[in-house]
């Protein structure tokens, strides 16, 4: 309980440099409230993150919800129906709900969403932030059609990156 206080108190102050020293029980309601609800952000998507990993070489293909193999909205809406969030069946769908994400604001459990292979310009590809990199790169975990179930960077300099639509937070 301790660690978590720790944590709480760090966390609010990031929102407020002024609370660093502050006692726990002297926060601010509403800033301990949000410092709450950013770690349980933070821990739900590491716990997302960790699920997905159990899929990691199961194969792509099209139209499959999983387990034994998945398109991207499949694998995306079959790992967040494990955690109670249900997400809709197409990663154009999937685009619409939540809140949007900027890229300097991303978190492990966030999805990515890219144009299809003919670079369109729609929503046709999604994945699951697992990791967020120093340089502001971010790993992902996606059901790709040459690899199934992989890990890939964003951004690139290549392929995701001149297809990165936005992001979005469901969880």
């Amino acid at each position: 309980m301790n660690l978590l206080i720790s944590i709480i108190t760090a966390a609010a102050a990031l929102v407020s440099p002024a609370l660093a020293n502050a006692e726990p029980e002297a926060l601010p309601n509403p800033v301990m409230e949000d410092a709450i609800q950013a770690w349980e952000r933070m821990a739900k998507g590491n716990d997302i993150v960790e699920y997905a990993k159990n899929f990691v070489g199961r194969p792509y293909r099209s139209g499959s919800k999983g387990p034994k193999a998945f398109d991207c909205s499949g694998f995306t809406s079959y790992v967040f129906r494990n955690f109670d969030l249900r997400l809709g069946a197409s990663s154009r769908d999937q685009y619409r709900q939540g809140i949007e994400v900027e890229k300097t604001q991303l978190q492990p459990g966030d999805l990515l969403f890219f144009s299809g292979s003919r670079k369109s310009g729609r929503v046709g590809h999604v994945g699951i932030v697992t990791e967020v990199n120093s340089d502001g790169s971010v790993n992902f975990i996606h059901a790709a059609r040459k690899g199934g179930i992989r890990f890939d960077r964003y951004p690139d300099g290549g392929y995701y990156s001149s297809r990165y639509i936005g992001a979005r937070r469901v969880h």
